[in-house]
């Protein structure tokens, strides 16, 4: 965090400080868990839905330098009284963004694919300037302003992910961030229930907008009807869109794929020319991602060598798409998370691949009443990925290996709802040339099903 007086960084989280002898004390840090305070630390005090981080003010150990509270504690550390303290930290977040002044701000949204474009983008700009970053999902409402706390005078460019599960969220982080680039990936299924339609989602989405100027860069999927419609121009008319995707309609798109075992090769073709790209990850969706991180590149002028080096160094984070061999099976774990969308890219990933093709296929969750569709949906998929055995975890996973069948599927299907036993039947199913998929949304924890299967990387 930039250097602050506590009277400053009491003025731009709109707080009173309680202690006016400590005004002029400098801060450089915050911290919202007690578990990992720093000597110097400013100490927010978050309240949740199952923690009140104020219970723990009066135990601070006096070498915290403050603590943003809303409620007055007996405590000789330092106090600084607000209203909302979760507010306070995105008042702050936003004063530090507004004082780094980074040259570019790009913000990321989408149903699918944000962290990967994210880790793309910054990938490349790093090559030619200096960037900071969302570090993992930190994409919410906590986690963004901390993101932006980090950032120095140093930075050139922000590049941040934002998500959310309603509406009126994204509309909050963009007003903080205020990007003068931004990206929506796609408009997927992920978090109907609370919008009710693609078209909510859309919208959603869409305000992201709100904390762009005129003339700043909105890059969208021009694959998606949703986003190319008439009531899209008119609410963007003010922004310098570009559109990206397989569609040669596109301003910016691929030619000439090649899909290798572990790489893809294509021409980007874009207003300012042709260039050809490697990136070391397979699945046509990175096709798409590298389109938008492309198009990030070339607005802010990176050059094409520049963006060739930054595809080279990407790999792919945490628990998402990882391809490895573990005792003569290869697997592809992509346990971060999961929607109709990310399913079928996955399993098109799988169909790629030689040998026999193995799903592990958990529940899609936060789809509401479009659950028993949606899944329904993927197990169409399967059948037309040629998949050649499909093993479900979770009850609304059977539902894809119903649909499967009673879609023509020939190879071995089974359902488990228990992680040992599905594990087992794994071990006794493989062989070596095996190919195996796990997918699932977050909450399943697949990935704990992979270590049962000593599969693990």
């Amino acid at each position: 965090m930039l250097s602050l007086t506590l009277s400053e960084l009491s003025r731009a989280v709109g707080g009173r400080l309680l202690n006016a002898d400590a005004a002029e004390v400098l801060v450089s840090s915050l911290s919202i868990d007690t578990r990992t305070l720093r000597a110097g630390d400013v100490f927010c005090a978050l309240v949740g839905e199952r923690f009140d981080a104020h219970d723990f003010i009066e135990t601070l150990p006096d070498t915290v330098s403050a603590v943003i509270t809303q409620v007055e504690k007996q405590t000789a550390v330092p106090q600084i009284l607000v209203e909302d303290t979760t507010e306070a930290l995105g008042k702050l977040g936003a004063y530090v963004r507004e004082k780094a002044a980074p040259r570019f701000c790009v913000g990321i949204t989408g149903s699918v694919g944000k962290t990967t474009t994210k880790e793309m983008v910054g990938d490349i700009l790093t090559k030619a300037m200096r960037v900071h970053s969302t570090v993992g999902n930190f994409n919410n409402a906590i986690g963004l302003p901390l993101t932006l706390l980090g950032l120095s005078e140093e930075d050139d460019a922000l590049v941040l992910e934002m998500g959310m599960s309603d509406f009126g969220e994204i509309s909050y982080l963009t007003r903080l961030a205020r990007p003068n680039i931004a990206l929506v990936t796609n408009i997927g299924m992920s978090h109907i229930e609370n919008l009710g339609s693609r078209e909510g989602i859309r919208d959603a989405k869409l305000e992201i907008i709100e904390g762009m100027q005129a003339g700043d860069t909105l890059i969208l999927n021009g694959d998606e009807p949703l986003l190319r419609c008439e009531q899209v121009r008119a609410k963007t008319a003010h922004l310098n869109v570009i559109y990206v995707g397989f569609d040669r309609e596109n301003d910016v798109y691929p030619t000439d794929i090649y899909r290798g075992r572990n790489y893809l090769s294509f021409d980007i073709v874009s207003p300012k020319g042709e260039e050809r790209v490697t990136i070391p990850a397979i699945g046509d969706h990175f096709v798409r991602n590298a389109l938008f991180a492309c198009a990030v590149a070339q607005t802010v002028g990176v050059t094409d060598d520049e963006i060739q080096r930054g595809f080279s160094s990407y790999e792919p984070q945490g628990l998402r798409q990882k391809i490895y061999e573990r005792g003569g099976v290869t697997v592809i774990a992509d346990c971060y998370n999961a929607s109709p969308e990310s399913m079928n890219a996955a399993l098109k990933v799988l169909q790629s691949r030689s040998g026999r093709k193995i799903a592990v296929l958990g529940d899609m969750c936060e789809l509401g009443s479009m659950t028993h569709m949606a899944h329904n949906r993927v197990g169409h998929d399967v059948v037309d990925c040629e998949i050649d055995v499909l093993y479900t975890f979770g009850k609304s996973a059977r539902i894809i290996a119903e649909s499967a069948v009673e879609s023509g599927f020939s190879g071995a299907v089974r359902s488990f709802e228990d992680k040992e036993e599905l594990a087992r039947a794994l071990k006794e199913l493989f062989r070596d040339g095996d190919h195996v998929l796990f997918k699932a949304s977050r909450a399943m924890k697949l990935e704990e099903v992979i270590s049962l299967s000593d599969l693990g990387e």
